[in-house]
Parts: structure tokens; sequence; C-alpha cells
């Protein structure tokens, strides 16, 4: 058959025959809560379809249909401890004081308080003090990395980051990820003789159709999905390199936006005004 009269499949379809030209004939529908397919595309086989593992604290949001995949969410008393869309929830903690300050919910945490006591000594020793300010402070430092993983540019990584891939998992990543399959193609076709210009190109056009924001976490959580965890390792590593440079040398990455520069201030805000308070209650606690 002429290629040029060939066309792609549905999401919700594959095809039967090597050049689909009639819909009814050469489309074959996934299988109804155990395969789909969610793009327009040119398989031959449908993908399975993901299960919620109760082990990790799943459970199911919305089963799984011909062209979409199962959506999974937290179980009771569970909450998300990765990255969006979760892989893995984490128990809720139960405050041994018996004072919640903060309910679980399915995306943070219990936030546990503590029984006053009537004997409290008036002033605070220096050590509890100190351990306090540290504890801060490492949270200043986990809100500035949370930042990062929504906000962060990943346009001037692009090259590092398909490093740790095959074309075969770029192909798979960006396929799963609604680039269509003609453009996955033509990708291919016009750098034939240049598998690392492939993955670059895949992988820029799957970033222009995600945006910023939540890019990075999607691409974490999506590898370790799709079983590439050595892959997700060493780009997440990687790309921490880039968090602590960006806390140590006051600086980003080329290619931030706006939005990431003003959350990356801010966090380093947080973190010089959580410094001076700790100064100050230590001076404090030393003239007493």
């Amino acid at each position: 058959a002429n290629l040029n009269s060939c066309f792609s499949v549905s999401a919700g379809f594959v095809k039967n025959i090597n050049c689909p030209t009639d819909t009814g004939k050469h489309c074959v529908p996934c299988e109804n809560g155990k395969e789909y397919v969610d793009h327009v595309n040119s398989l031959d086989k449908c993908l399975r379809c993901s299960s919620c593992d109760s082990v990790f604290g799943l459970e199911v949001a919305k089963n799984c249909t011909p062209a979409q995949n199962t959506e999974c969410t937290c179980a009771k008393n569970h909450f998300c401890s990765s990255s969006v869309p979760c892989s893995h929830c984490g128990p809720c903690t139960i405050c041994e004081s018996g004072v919640i300050e903060y309910q679980c919910t399915s995306t943070s945490d219990t936030v546990c308080g503590r029984k006053d006591s009537p004997s409290m000594p008036l002033f605070y020793d220096i050590n509890e003090v100190n351990f306090t300010m540290r504890t801060l402070l490492g949270e200043v430092r986990e809100t500035l990395y949370y930042f990062f993983r929504i906000y962060v540019d990943l346009s001037g990584h692009i090259a590092g980051i398909v490093e740790e891939m095959t074309l075969q998992q770029v192909k798979t990543f960006v396929r799963n990820h609604k680039v269509p399959e003609p453009v996955i193609d033509q990708t291919v076709r016009d750098n034939f003789s240049d598998t690392s210009e492939q993955k670059i190109k895949l992988f820029q056009d799957w970033y222009q159709r995600h945006g910023i924001k939540g890019a990075y976490g999607t691409l974490i959580s999506s590898l370790r999905e799709f079983k590439m965890c050595a892959a997700a390792d060493k780009i997440e590593e990687k790309l921490k390199a880039a968090v602590s440079s960006c806390q140590e040398g006051g600086q980003c990455y080329n290619g931030d936006t706006e939005q990431s520069k003003t959350y990356t201030q801010e966090g380093r805000n947080s973190y010089s005004d959580s410094a001076e308070l700790s100064k100050t209650y230590s001076g404090s606690l030393e003239e007493t």
C-alpha cells in the first residue's frame, strides 16, 4: 500500500496490519481494564494498565480504560511521599504526644504538637535551641528543593538528562507522554545518523508540550514507573547537584524562568533570616 495513504490509529486502538487504511478493518480496540493507549499511534500492541499496589499505600482513583491508564491515589491514612503522579505513599505519622497540629492529607504528613508541661522552665537550654534552629534550617532547604522540583527549567540540562537514557528509553518516555508517533518517526528520520541528537530532539519536543511546571517530577516518577530506576537515580543525582549549586553559589542554572528565580530567592532569603535568628537566640542565651 502507498505509505501516504496510511493513517495513525486513534487512542484506545492499535493497528493489526503494517499500513492501516480502513478504520473498521485494520484497528482493534485495547482490552478494557487490562490494556490502553492514550494517544494517536501506529502501535501494533496496547500498553498494559498500571496497577495501584496496596504494598505502596496506593488505591485506584480511576479505573483503566482503553484510552486512559489507571490513576492511583493514596489509600486512607497514607500520604504521597514521592513525585506527582504519586508512585509511593507512606503511612501517616501517629503523634505519640496525642497533640495534632495539622491532620495528615493525601499530599502531606501529620504535623504533631507537644504537650505543654506546667513545670516548663522560663529559659531554654542553649543546646535545645540550637537543635531547633538546625531543624528549621533543614526545613528551609527542603522547601527550596520543593520549589526547584516544581519550577526548575530543564532546558539547560536536556543533554545531561538524555545522556543517562538509551534511545529506546527516551522513545518509551515521550511516547507515553503524548508525543505523537508521527512526530517521533519524523524526528528519528531527520537525525538518522546521530542517536544523541535524536534523543535531545525527542526530549525537547516533550518538554515544549509539557511546560516547566512539574516537568522534573513527571520525568523522575515516570522513569521509575517504567522500570528505568537506574536512569532516574542518575538524573536525580545530577539535578540535586544543581540544587546544591543554587543554594551555595546563590545563582541557579541558566534557563530558569523569572518565577523559578523568584522562588529560589525567597528560599535563600528564608535561609538567611533563619540563620540570623539562630545567631540572635544563641547570643541572647549565652548572655543569660
